[in-house]
């Protein structure tokens, strides 16, 4: 008896271990492209090779190398796509068949955001200066590590709101935030008026006239003054002013050449 009930205590343990660990690691998204090399590190673990069709669990960490990206899906149907040189973790991500809630580091990078029209506004992206919260919406997010954050809102609307003391700002489709530090202003602009989250397809990221990277018209260097032709005949008669082709004499030319204040190239 006292052994059968020894079993019976056994299997429930093991049976609430495992669903408790099942729970825990459930799959919060799916990968679903890899462009050479990608790499996703699970919480506890060591990093491994990113593959098409991997489940992604909370606290899970990807990384992208040089010309490389990795497309993710989430359980609600929304995407992200993690471009070359960047880093994030998927802090948490819970979806209740009805909206979304989470929260996603971009540690460092280049990062494409769709909500694919799905109800997101319990999302947020979090970079080292501000947080992004989601309004159903496309959007490129550039995040320069501890420095800057720029948003290119391509649809819908995106709040970014400084991780510090800076005030928070709401900008729409066709518009650029700029997050230049966690005390300071977010700032909302034309798209692509920052320095761009340049990367969005199928779109021109070039800076606008007049903003970092911009490569400013510089005026034509003026002409060099023509040197006077010379004298096909150094026989220039008794008196020395003889009269070139031109009519003009040819030593009185030569005498403006020298005369004349020094040439500037600078």
């Amino acid at each position: 008896m006292k052994r059968h009930l020894a079993y019976q205590v056994c299997y429930v343990i093991a049976a609430v271990a495992a669903f408790g660990g099942g729970a825990h690691a459930a799959g919060i998204a799916t990968v679903t492209d890899v462009v050479n090399e990608g790499y996703r590190t699970p919480p506890g673990r060591e990093e491994q090779t990113a593959r098409r069709a991997d489940e992604l669990v909370q606290d899970e960490a990807l990384r992208t190398d040089d010309d490389s990206s990795i497309q993710v899906q989430f359980v609600d149907g929304s995407q992200l796509s993690v471009e070359s040189e960047s880093e994030l973790v998927l802090s948490d991500y819970v979806f209740d068949g009805a909206a979304s809630q989470g929260m996603i580091n971009l540690n460092d990078g280049l990062f494409h955001f769709t909500s694919n029209g799905r109800l997101d506004q319990g999302v947020k992206l979090k970079t080292p200066v501000a947080t992004i919260g989601v309004r159903g919406t496309e959007f490129l997010v550039h995040v320069d590590g501890d420095d800057a954050t720029v948003i290119d809102v391509l649809s819908g609307a995106v709040e970014a709101r400084p991780n510090g003391t800076g005030k928070s700002v709401v900008c729409i489709g066709g518009q650029s935030i700029l997050v230049a530090g966690a005390d300071s202003d977010a700032q909302c602009g034309d798209l692509g008026s920052f320095s761009s989250a340049s990367g969005a397809p199928d779109r021109d990221r070039r800076p606008e006239p007049g903003h970092a990277g911009q490569d400013r018209e510089r005026p034509e260097p003026p002409e060099k003054p023509d040197r006077p032709a010379p004298d096909p005949d150094p026989d220039t008669g008794d008196d020395g002013g003889g009269e070139g082709p031109s009519g003009e004499g040819s030593g009185s030319g030569l005498t403006m050449l020298f005369d004349e204040e020094p040439f500037d190239l600078g």
